[in-house]
């Protein structure tokens, strides 16, 4: 007979933990008590020996939703003291552990919508397995009254099921039903109720109205497919791609889905996936674009609602641009009063902004475009512990925020652009929050080396606020160090083993320069994308056709130069552009490889003007699909200028030209630009790895989810004999740079 005293850490909060362990002690026979201290759980367990043994084996494997990070064992003399296993009343330790993210309902709670009378058709049905978990809470420890779920006290009935330790729903925080949970409403734009809600919800999208539905993390629009244009007029975005929302079988008959999408669509998680299209989905749903972004319902309410819509529907944030989502019912009719024509709300406080995640399948891997609901906050086990707290701020764009101590690191969910006051205080109290959950106080703060920046500023005044050291890191840089996080083989990897590409929009560089194509060997850099004009500064980011000219002057007459100019321009705005380019006026430099793409988006005729974040880009990728590279025989030269080489892109943008008088297809043209440019940079990196003795390439940045240019630099390192590691658990884009922020900026303390 022995005593165990047990500290488990990890994702032990919201997952059903301590009804789990109440279940296992049972099984295997042991007396004691479980008890949630916060950010760990505490457990005492008496017994024969082997009793303690079985229930310590299973404890170590945890329940479905949980992530066992460490479990701490110190043995004891057998006391006897206990008579039964208990859950004991929750109290607060320290550093240690975290909730998880908000997660779909499960399938045992959508049967019971269907067939048990207590939850028949009940839009919030959840149990210890599934529903809201961050979305809603306040603080740790993660009970009921740290939730807005203190808001609607149990029932008679919820009590009791809440109590049974045989029950699905034994110490299931977000249980309820109609008697004594959430409730829906449905208004009109003038705030006249109807009911019933979700018959009023049914009938108004059949009629072809755009309804503001308050989801989990956030509020949505939602209208039928044909009703796009209409949203796109009120929404004031008349080119981005919109989400859709429907089962899976229904998915199937408008777009194809790989057995990978399918299991990501299918889990718990309920994702965005971006899928490739059928003829059959409307051209104004993601315009431009072969993909199309589809998600499965994940709530008890989006079951219901498609009990009686028979196709998909558009299920997309309700922000405005730039903006943070709406959460709040008087904000909703306040900040979608003009787009909405009525509005579907519940009663239950939203506490922290999470939007939905969306991911790619490339090449037999999840890629995140954006981390949010299902998947983030998140936590990491790191292999360097960090000897002082590390809050990361992130950069400006698809921005998160990090925070290290110890050997975690915690990453929040996709903020969105920090770029006007009510993204700014989003970000300021999302890092207040997970401060409070963390119970971290920063001693290090890690900002982006942009000094403009929103989250750089706000990084300076909290240092001043904790006391803490400003650690500016580089753009890029903190993409390559997010790769740490991705595993090769058995071992972490470390900055200093990989030759990192980075390929991206635009990023503060070290020579004052913007950056955004790089080859990185730890503190060294060797290779870059030859810089290039940007006439008239930021505007070349939104007008692409500027980055032709800057990229083309000097190598094509200025003739031939205004002809393109003037396929999307006045002839006045050409001859401004070009006359910048002679003085020099008002004309920055760029190394970015996402202005490169846009550049050959605008020759090609693809694309004029970004209106939104990617754009030309991610439409230049969808051209390019249905090319073939082969067809097309592009160069783009290297040159060494000062000891450095660099990746000429105004060769590739001239051999493009060439290739279109030639009366190529612009669709294999697309396919050989993506494909010479992502072969430059990956002969360069590989060449550089050789002569380091580094046996690893990590690619990262806005540009790796494009998956033709994923593969030829992931094909060429292979080839090579290298290994090859990209971001898979987080975004390669600039959601994964606030925990490369956090990396970097401990390596900086370690020396």
């Amino acid at each position: 007979m022995k005593k165990a005293r047990i500290s488990v850490k990890g994702i032990v909060q919201g997952v059903g933990f301590r009804p789990f362990v109440h279940r296992i002690a049972n099984e295997a026979g042991v007396m004691g008590f479980v008890q949630n201290l916060g950010t760990s759980v505490a457990i005492e367990a008496e017994g024969d020996d082997a009793a303690v043994e079985s229930f310590i084996a299973k404890l170590r494997v945890g329940p479905p939703l949980s992530r066992i990070d460490s479990v701490e064992v110190e043995y004891g003399p057998y006391e006897g003291k206990h008579k039964e296993f208990v859950i004991e009343k929750s109290g607060l330790s320290g550093f240690g552990g975290f909730i998880p993210p908000d997660t779909g309902i499960c399938n045992a709670c959508i049967d019971d919508m269907r067939h048990t009378g207590h939850y028949k058709d009940y839009w919030a049905t959840s149990c210890v397995d599934c529903g809201p978990r961050y979305a809603i809470m306040d603080t740790l420890p993660y009970d009921r009254e740290t939730t807005s779920m203190t808001d609607f006290p149990l029932c008679e009935d919820c009590l009791k099921e809440y109590k049974n330790p045989k029950d699905r729903r034994y110490h299931a925080q977000t249980i309820s039903c109609p008697k004594c949970g959430p409730k829906l409403s449905f208004y009109d734009s003038g705030r006249q109720e109807s009911t019933p809600p979700l018959e009023q919800t049914i009938a108004a999208l059949q009629d072809g109205k755009i309804v503001a539905i308050k989801g989990v993390g956030g509020f949505h629009l939602c209208c039928r497919m044909d009703v796009t244009q209409l949203l796109r007029q009120r929404r004031n975005r008349p080119e981005q791609p919109f989400a859709l929302m429907a089962p899976l079988p229904m998915i199937e008959d408008y777009a194809y889905v790989s057995e990978g999408e399918r299991a990501l669509l299918d889990s718990l998680k309920r994702p965005i996936v971006l899928l490739r299209r059928k003829d059959n989905v409307p051209e104004s749903v993601s315009p431009g674009l072969h993909t199309v972004g589809f998600m499965t319902p994940y709530t008890g309410f989006h079951h219901l609602l498609f009990g009686a819509i028979d196709e998909p529907l558009i299920m997309t944030s309700a922000n405005l641009p730039s903006e943070p989502m709406v959460r709040d019912n008087e904000e909703a009719f306040r900040r979608l009063g003009d787009i909405a024509d009525c509005f579907l709300l519940h009663n239950r406080r939203i506490l922290n902004r999470c939007d939905d995640s969306v991911l790619r399948w490339n090449r037999g891997g999840m890629y995140f475009t954006r981390m949010a609901r299902g998947y983030a906050p998140t936590s990491f086990v790191m292999k360097e512990k960090a000897p002082k707290a590390i809050l990361a701020m992130g950069p400006e764009l698809n921005s998160t925020i990090s925070i290290y101590k110890d050997n975690l690191c915690y990453v929040s969910h996709h903020l969105g652009n920090i770029t006007n006051p009510l993204a700014l205080d989003n970000l300021r109290e999302t890092v207040d929050r997970l401060l409070k959950m963390t119970q971290v106080k920063p001693e290090i703060i890690a900002c982006d080396l942009h000094p403009s920046f929103l989250s750089t500023r706000l990084g300076k005044e909290l240092a001043q606020k904790f006391g803490a050291r400003i650690v500016p890191v580089q753009h890029h840089r903190a993409h390559i160090g997010s790769l740490v996080v991705e595993r090769v083989g058995t071992d972490d990897v470390s900055v200093d083993d990989v030759v990192g590409v980075a390929m991206d929009g635009v990023g503060f560089g070290e020579d004052g320069t913007v950056w955004g194509g790089e080859i990185f060997t730890g503190k060294g850099h060797p290779v870059g994308l030859l810089p290039a004009p940007m006439p008239g500064g930021d505007l070349a980011t939104k007008f692409p056709l500027r980055m032709v000219a800057g990229l083309l002057h000097g190598s094509v007459e200025d003739g031939r130069i205004t002809q393109m100019l003037e396929q999307g321009m006045t002839g006045i705005e050409a001859s401004v552009i070009l006359r910048q380019l002679q003085t020099g006026l008002n004309v920055a430099r760029t190394s970015s490889a996402g202005r490169v793409l846009d550049a050959v988006a605008a020759v090609l005729g693809i694309c004029y003007q970004r209106t939104y974040e990617g754009e030309p880009a991610m439409k230049l990728e969808s051209v390019a699909y249905y090319g073939d590279a082969r067809n097309v025989k592009l160069r783009c030269d290297i040159i060494t200028q000062n000891g450095i080489r660099f990746v000429d892109s105004r060769s590739l943008l001239l051999s493009v030209v060439e290739a279109l008088d030639e009366g190529k297809r612009k669709a294999d043209i697309a396919a050989a630009a993506q494909d010479t440019l992502a072969k430059a940079f990956a002969d360069q990196a590989c060449e550089e790895a050789k002569k380091a003795g580094k046996g690893i390439v990590g690619f990262s940045g806005g540009v790796a989810v494009n998956a033709a240019i994923g593969a030829v630099i992931e094909n060429t390192v292979k080839e090579s004999g290298l290994q090859f590691v990209t971001n898979h658990k987080l975004p390669c884009g600039d959601g994964g740079v606030s925990f490369g922020q956090a990396v970097l900026a401990n390596r900086v303390l370690e020396k």
